[in-house]
């Protein structure tokens, strides 16, 4: 179990009962995209655990974790492949996240992979990158991002910029999500391991996802 507390104004029960649906936010327009507890939710559910949330208003929020032990674990780490196994390439990516530790973990890895990384933080950012860098290889982005551009914004633009463009999307608040995107979509779902988003990233490059 893992618990988070804050000395915050709390929320009122009416708030408290919409807590962990997707986009729903008391805060001004984009403050927020009221995704962060939907996000802990989804997490939590695919790893077979649950979230409770208890608040008052005045007293603050604290929210508990609970996630199953680890049965083999000892089991499970050896039939995970190494990083020294996992496929590798020296392609260029362009890796679009508003959230700087999303986008900063997924860069250390593909990095470490040998892929040559240009970060976006944003779909505007990245789009300005593709007219500018005429050698990228594969577009990683967020689906759910602030300001004109969300992730499938961006990549319909980017089509009309870059045809043939390998495009691989991912989000952790739709449970639905990949069913969502329609068929031919790309799609990898946070929170990834380290040997899922190299074995996604390379089978897009290859042409074989």
């Amino acid at each position: 179990m893992m618990t988070i507390s804050d000395t915050g104004t709390g929320m009122e029960p009416h708030v408290l009962a919409r807590a962990f649906e997707p986009f729903f936010t008391t805060k001004e327009a984009g403050k927020g995209s009221g995704l962060g507890l939907s996000m802990v939710f989804g997490f939590a559910k695919q790893s077979n655990g649950h979230v409770k949330i208890h608040s008052q208003p005045g007293e603050g929020t604290t929210i508990k974790m609970y996630l199953p032990r680890a049965a083999q674990a000892d089991k499970e780490t050896t039939s995970s492949p190494s990083r020294s196994k996992l496929p590798r390439g020296s392609e260029t990516i362009l890796l679009v996240d508003d959230n700087e530790l999303v986008r900063t973990y997924a860069a250390t890895q593909l990095a470490s992979l040998g892929y040559k990384l240009v970060p976006a933080s944003n779909g505007q950012e990245a789009l300005d990158t593709l007219r500018e860098i005429t050698d990228i290889d594969l577009l990683f982005t967020d689906i759910v991002m602030p300001g004109r551009l969300s992730g499938l914004n961006l990549a319909e633009e980017a089509r009309t910029i870059r045809p043939n463009l390998p495009i691989l999307f991912t989000s952790g608040y739709a449970e639905n999500a990949q069913g969502d995107l329609g068929f031919g979509i790309h799609f990898l779902r946070k929170p990834y391991r380290p040997s899922e988003l190299a074995v996604k990233v390379r089978l897009m490059l290859d042409g074989n996802a």
